[in-house]
C-alpha cells in the first residue's frame, strides 16, 4: 500500500518534472505570543498542502492565495510542501552491503529545480513576514523493485549517516528552507536500519550538531534565521508506532531525540488493495476513524508530534473516477457494490470528521493537516485517477471545517 502511493508520487513528479508544496500562513503574532508560540511549538505547528507544480515554479501560487482569502480562522493554509529532488542510489547489484559513499545522490541543486520552486513559494507567501509561512520541500526516493529501500536499509550506520550529511548540507545551504519533509517508503525503522541511522543523522545536522558539539554546524542549519535549526517529517501510518514494538521505539528515537522530528499519518490510500481498487465510504470511513485514533493515542505515548494527511483530491484507492492507459500495469476496479467512485468531497468529509473525533484539534502534540493536493495528474503506473486538483467543492468546505492545530507557532525568529 505505501509502496503504491509513494511510485504514484514519484510518477508525477517524474510526469510533471517538479512536484509541490502546500503553502502556510500563521496569523499575525505580537512580540510576546510570538515568542511563546516560538518557545513552545517546534516543529510549528501548520495546516499545509502538497502542490506539484507543472509549467513553471510556484504554478499553484494563486489557487492556495484564492484558498487563503476564503478560509476562515484557523483553517488558512500556512505551510508548503514543494517538491524539491529526490535521493538515488547506485550500488553495485543494487546491494546497499557493497555501496560507497560515491554511490549515494541527493539533487537538491539548482539544475534540479528544487531550489527555485522554493524560492517561488517564500516569495509568495513568506518574503513579507518570515518564519509566519514556512517551506518544508519534499524530498523522496526511487523505489525500483529490489532496490532502493532495500540498499537504504542495508547501508552501514556509517555510511547511511554520510548520507544524511549529504542532504542536510544541500538542504541548510538554502535559506529559504525551513524543513524537509521525506517521501521514502516504505518508512520503516521496524529495526536498526540504514533508514534509522539515517533519519537519526538527519535530526543530528538539522540540529547544529554534527559531530555533537553545538559549536561544529558545518551545514548552517543553525543560523539566525533558524536559531532552532531545521525540522523535518517523516510520512507513514500508525502501524509503524504500535505500542511495544521496535519500530514505535525506534520513530521515538528519530523523531525525539534532537527535538525537530514529527510524524506525518496517512489518512488515505487506507487499503490493502492493489492501487485502483476503490475503497467505498463505509470501509474508507471506518479505516480514517481507526488510524487517526490509534496515531493520535500513540504518538502521545511516545511524546512525539504529529499530523494528518487527507484526501482533497484523488488517490489510488479513493477517487471518483479511475481511468487505465494503454500500457496500464493493474486495472480499475470497482467496490464490491460495483460502484466504481465516490464524490471527493465524502472521502474529504469522512477524514476531517475522524481527525475531530479522535481529540486530535485538542492535543498539544498535533502539528496540523495537510490537504492532498494541488496538482493536475495523479496516477500510478498507467492508472489515472480524478478529481485532481482538489475540487471547488472540496475547497469551499475545508475553508471552514479543516481541522487545524491549536496555538501555530514560528519556524524563525531571535536567538
Amino acid at each position: 500500500m505505501a509502496d503504491l502511493r509513494r511510485t504514484s508520487r514519484l510518477n508525477r513528479a517524474l510526469a510533471v518534472g517538479a512536484a509541490g508544496a502546500l503553502a502556510v500562513g500563521l496569523s499575525v503574532l505580537t512580540p510576546a505570543t510570538a515568542s511563546a508560540a516560538h518557545n513552545d511549538a517546534f516543529p510549528p505547528k501548520a495546516n499545509s498542502a502538497w502542490v506539484y507544480d507543472t509549467a513553471q515554479p510556484g504554478t499553484w501560487v494563486d489557487a492556495i492565495s484564492a484558498y487563503n482569502a476564503r478560509a476562515g480562522a484557523g483553517h488558512a493554509l500556512n505551510q508548503v510542501y514543494s517538491y524539491g529532488t529526490d535521493m538515488e542510489m547506485y550500488c553495485p547489484d543494487n546491494d546497499g552491503t557493497r555501496c560507497t559513499a560515491g554511490d549515494l545522490y541527493s539533487f537538491y541543486t539548482e539544475a534540479g529545480g528544487g531550489p527555485a520552486r522554493t524560492a517561488a513559494y517564500y516569495d509568495a507567501f513568506a518574503a513579507a513576514d518570515p518564519g509566519s509561512f514556512t517551506i518544508s520541500p519534499i524530498i523522496d526516493g526511487r523505489t525500483d523493485a529490489n532496490g532502493y529501500l532495500q540498499g537504504f536499509n542495508e547501508l552501514s550506520p556509517s555510511l547511511a549517516a554520510e548520507f544524511a550529511d549529504k542532504v542536510a548540507a544541500q538542504a541548510c545551504a538554502d535559506p529559504h528552507v525551513d524543513g524537509i519533509q521525506f517521501d521514502l517508503e516504505p518508512f520503516d525503522v521496524s529495526t536498526k536500519n540504514g533508514q534509522y541511522f539515517f533519519y537519526l543523522q538527519l535530526a543530528k545536522d538539522f540540529a547544529g550538531q554534527h559531530a555533537g558539539n553545538p559549536a561544529d554546524d558545518p551545514y548552517g542549519c543553525v543560523e539566525v534565521d533558524h536559531p532552532r535549526g531545521r525540522f523535518y517529517s517523516v510520512f507513514t501510518f500508525a502501524e509503524a508506532i504500535r505500542p511495544g514494538t521496535e519500530s514505535a521505539a525506534n520513530v521515538g528515537d528519530i523523531l525525539s531525540t534532537y527535538g525537530n522530528g514529527y510524524l506525518m499519518d496517512s489518512l488515505y490510500d487506507l487499503s490493502d488493495a492493489p492501487a485502483g481498487t476503490l475503497n467505498n465510504l463505509d470501509d474508507y470511513t471506518s479505516a480514517a476513524r481507526r488510524e487517526a485514533g490509534n496515531t493520535k493515542q500513540w504518538a502521545n505515548r511516545l511524546h512525539i508530534r504529529y499530523g494528518f494527511g487527507i484526501p482533497a483530491s484523488a488517490s489510488a484507492h479513493e477517487f471518483t473516477t479511475c481511468t487505465e492507459g494503454p500500457d496500464a500495469v493493474g486495472s480499475c476496479e470497482p467496490d464490491a457494490s460495483g460502484a466504481t467512485g465516490y464524490p471527493m468531497l465524502s472521502y474529504t468529509q469522512a477524514a476531517v470528521a475522524a481527525i475531530r473525533l479522535s481529540g486530535a484539534v485538542h492535543d498539544p502534540r498535533y502539528i496540523g493537516t495537510a490537504m492532498w493536493d494541488f496538482g493536475d495528474d495523479v496516477s500510478w503506473n498507467g492508472l489515472s485517477f480524478a478529481p485532481a486538483p482538489a475540487s471547488s467543492d472540496v475547497l469551499d468546505y475545508l475553508a471552514t471545517s479543516l481541522p487545524g492545530s491549536q496555538n501555530p507557532g514560528v519556524a524563525r525568529g531571535p536567538r
